[in-house]
Order: C-alpha cells, then sequence, then structure tokens
C-alpha cells in the first residue's frame, strides 16, 4: 500500500509549485474563452492536474538506480493478454464457498495490482464525462492512449534516462486502465447529478464575462505595470545605451517611458487595449462607446501615473526623510504635508468607488472615459445568435 500512497505524497508537496506556473496561463485562457474566472472551474481543473500528477507519480516511482536497472535481467515486456488473471486464478485463497478467505484473497498482490490499474484511470474518464463532455467510445480511446504513454514511459527506461525499461511492458495493463477508464465515464452521470453542469459553469462565466469587475482590471494593471513595462523598461535601457543616452535620468528609462509605452502608445493603436487588459478582454472608451482617442488616453494615463502614484511615491520618501533620517526641515515637512494631502484624497476617491461598487475612479471621471467588455457569449441557438447579431459588439460594465 505504501507503494501507491507515495506518489500520492510526492504529488501532494509538488502540485502547489506547479500550480503556481500554471496559474496565469490558466487564467488567461479562462478569461480569453470564457470572459470570466469560475472558481468551481478552477477546482475541476487544478484536482484534475492533480490527479494526473499522482496518477504519473504511480507509474514512475519509487526511481531505482541506473547502476541497479542495468543489473536488471527479468522480461522487458509482455504482450500475452490476460496473464494476470491467470496469475489470480492460480494463486489466489479465494473461495466462493469459505467467507474467512474473502478478506485474505483482496490482501494478495494478485488482487491489489490489477485492482489498482482499474482505479487508477477510474478518475480520467469521470474527467472525461464531466468536464470536457467526451462520448464513451471517446473515453475509451483516450483511456487507452493514457495507459499506452504510460507503459511506453515505462518501456522507454523513463525516455532513455535508464538503460534498459525500469519496469515491464504489460499489455494487461492496457486493458485494465482502458476499462478503469471505460467505467468511470459509465458511471460518472450518477455523481454527475449533484455538481454543477458544464453547461452552467459555462453560462455563469459568460454572464459574469459582460461585467468589468474590479478583479478583472486589476489583473490586467497586474500583467501591465509588473510584467510588460518591467520587460520594455530592460528593452528601452538596451536601446539608450546602445544610443549612448547613458546620461539621461535614471526615472525617464525606468519609469516614465515604459509606463508611456504601455499604457499610453500600445493602446492608442490597439483600440484602448494594453497587453494587461486584451488578455482580460477589457478595453478603454469615452462614456459614449466612442474611442478615447491620443489625447484624452495620455490625460488619463498622467492623472494616474503622472499624479496619483508619484503622490504615494512622494509621501513615502518625505515619511522617511522627516521620521526615519531625521531631516525635519520646514521644506520636507511641507512636502510631507503635500503630498499627504493628495494622497489621502485619492484614497478617499479609491475607497468610495470600491465600497459603492461604482468603480469609476477620479481618472476616469475627469476624462469622461470608462472600461468596458470586449467578450461577447455566442448563443448555441440559430434563431437567438441570429437576433444576437443586432446588439452592440460590446457590453458596457
Amino acid at each position: 500500500m505504501s507503494a501507491y500512497l507515495g506518489p500520492v505524497r510526492t504529488a501532494i508537496i509538488t502540485f502547489p509549485f506547479l500550480a503556481l506556473v500554471l496559474a496565469l496561463p490558466f487564467l488567461v485562457v479562462v478569461y480569453r474563452r470564457y470572459g470570466a474566472f469560475s472558481w468551481w472551474r478552477a477546482v475541476v481543473i487544478y484536482s484534475f492536474v492533480f490527479y494526473l500528477l499522482s496518477a504519473y507519480f504511480l507509474i514512475i516511482l519509487p526511481l531505482p538506480s541506473r547502476a541497479a536497472v542495468a543489473q536488471f535481467t527479468g522480461p522487458k515486456y509482455n504482450l500475452e493478454p490476460f496473464m494476470a488473471l491467470r496469475y489470480f486464478v492460480h494463486t489466489t485463497v479465494f473461495v466462493p464457498t469459505n467467507p474467512h478467505t474473502w478478506l485474505a484473497a483482496l490482501k494478495q498482490s494478485a488482487f491489489i495490482q490489477p485492482f489498482f490499474n482499474v482505479v487508477l484511470t477510474i478518475p480520467f474518464g469521470f474527467y472525461l464525462r464531466y468536464y470536457f463532455k467526451r462520448s464513451v467510445p471517446q473515453i475509451i480511446l483516450m483511456s487507452f492512449g493514457l495507459s499506452l504513454f504510460f507503459e511506453l514511459t515505462q518501456l522507454s527506461g523513463l525516455y532513455g534516462y535508464y538503460p534498459r525499461p525500469n519496469r515491464l511492458f504489460d499489455v494487461d495493463d492496457l486493458i485494465l486502465n482502458t476499462t478503469g477508464g471505460f467505467l468511470g465515464g459509465v458511471f460518472a452521470p450518477i455523481l454527475m447529478r449533484a455538481l454543477p453542469s458544464r453547461d452552467i459553469i459555462d453560462a455563469k462565466s459568460q454572464a459574469r464575462g459582460a461585467r468589468v469587475t474590479l478583479a478583472r482590471r486589476f489583473a490586467a494593471f497586474i500583467i501591465d505595470f509588473f510584467l510588460f513595462s518591467g520587460i520594455i523598461g530592460v528593452l528601452i535601457q538596451i536601446l539608450l545605451h546602445l544610443l549612448g543616452l547613458d546620461q539621461l535620468p535614471g526615472f525617464l528609462g525606468n519609469y516614465v517611458l515604459p509606463l508611456f509605452f504601455v499604457f499610453v502608445l500600445w493602446p492608442a493603436f490597439n483600440q484602448g487595449q494594453t497587453l494587461g487588459k486584451s488578455l482580460v478582454r477589457i478595453k478603454i472608451v469615452r462614456t459614449n462607446g466612442q474611442p478615447i482617442g491620443f489625447w484624452r488616453l495620455f490625460l488619463r494615463e498622467s492623472l494616474l501615473y503622472g499624479l496619483a502614484l508619484p503622490s504615494f511615491m512622494g509621501l513615502n520618501y518625505f515619511f522617511g526623510e522627516y521620521f526615519g533620517a531625521f531631516h525635519q526641515t520646514e521644506i520636507n515637512l511641507a512636502a510631507l504635508g503635500f503630498f499627504g494631502l493628495l494622497s489621502l484624497l485619492f484614497l478617499i476617491n479609491f475607497a468610495w468607488e470600491i465600497i459603492s461598487r461604482h468603480h469609476r475612479f477620479f481618472y476616469d471621471a475627469w476624462t469622461d472615459t470608462t472600461q468596458i467588455s470586449t467578450f461577447q457569449s455566442q448563443p448555441k441557438d440559430p434563431v437567438a445568435r441570429q437576433d444576437s447579431g443586432n446588439d452592440d459588439d460590446i457590453q458596457k460594465s
């Protein structure tokens, strides 16, 4: 039993790190396809990835040394079907008329190994039927493909790492794994009655996709400000160095030019969308739905990144100067008061708009702009699709 629990424990330790790597692409795919993020969809996808990790670790772990594998002399493969059944019949202590032998038979390796080969792919069949909406014949083929991948992994000696196969390629495993996937797909509808259907998950995601939530805007900001502008900043520094302009003020190449490119220049030529906004499918427009235009966009971003953000940076700097470095001069005190007042006003605006759920901050109000969703669900009914063609391509938040 420990041979089966060990890979699961390894997956529990490994999975959170892989989840961090997969998180951003997953969010992007969900936003691009469904227009919103669903927690239940995340649970299903992450549990499916966790299951695949556990199954994969189960067929490769524990890993012996290469020297130990080189000493193996047993067969590399078994192509004769139903050997496991014959081995069970010849070695089992099971006697149908004697209940005392039943429990002992369940503890024998002749039963445990085939049983776990069936159980291994039952979840795979369930996920294919429930979330991926595959038919039973498709589930049989895909379960066979998964099992074949596992067996070829073993036959290849972990893709050539070992000098010979470290485990037996067994045709019985193909049969048992395929049977497990088939059973998972056949009995999935019983459990599916207690779970939200894929159609309901999609419908809720599409309904939320028409709304520009604060989380959606924040995700776009994280992508643009910390990822995209960081990359652009590095490229600008390289360009300035090649042009011999290293003497320019550091904040110009590190702050002003990257933010101007990411938040003004790029969306000005991309229909009001930064890279982050494109990924989460929102864009900036005027309140009447018209394109924002370069100068209005420049004013909007200047209010945020040229006024509000520098106010918080200035408050932080002069607070440190006055109370940290003890440079308690009248100029520092006046600057601290000035930036403190500006920061307080901006914080009040941000807090009020978040609490009231309007989410139309001062830079949008002063420039007569708003953010709208570019996502529009496609109805399955052809008549509904034809009627929806007369609607706007985008919906306002």
